[in-house]
């Protein structure tokens, strides 16, 4: 990316010195720029359905413990079932909440 800016630098350096500025070099550079952005893009999310896709099978996993542990009359299940729940929601509103800033519909 950093290479990207230079050239971007470059060009902005060209058009103001009146130097052949090329519009055309402009468009390339922006398109490779759109580019490395939806990759990027692509990256976040993919990191971010990977932590969600783990806190949701932790919290699964908390709540079969805690559903077990109701069924023998353990003590303090609504507390754990209470953050069980919890878990489970903040979980879903984690993989609920992704916008595309690229989707044009």
């Amino acid at each position: 990316m950093d290479a990207l800016f230079e050239q971007l630098s470059v060009l902005a350096d060209m058009a103001l010195d009146d130097r052949g500025f090329d519009p055309a070099r402009l468009d390339g550079i922006l398109a490779v720029f759109e580019c490395e952005a939806r990759a990027s893009w692509a990256a976040a999310e993919a990191e971010h359905e990977a932590v969600a896709r783990a806190t949701e099978t932790a919290a699964e996993g908390h709540l079969d413990a805690v559903m077990m542990g109701a069924a023998v009359g353990w003590s303090g299940e609504a507390d754990a079932l209470s953050a069980a729940t919890t878990a489970m929601e903040m979980a879903f509103n984690a993989t609920s909440k992704v916008v595309d800033p690229w989707k044009t519909d």
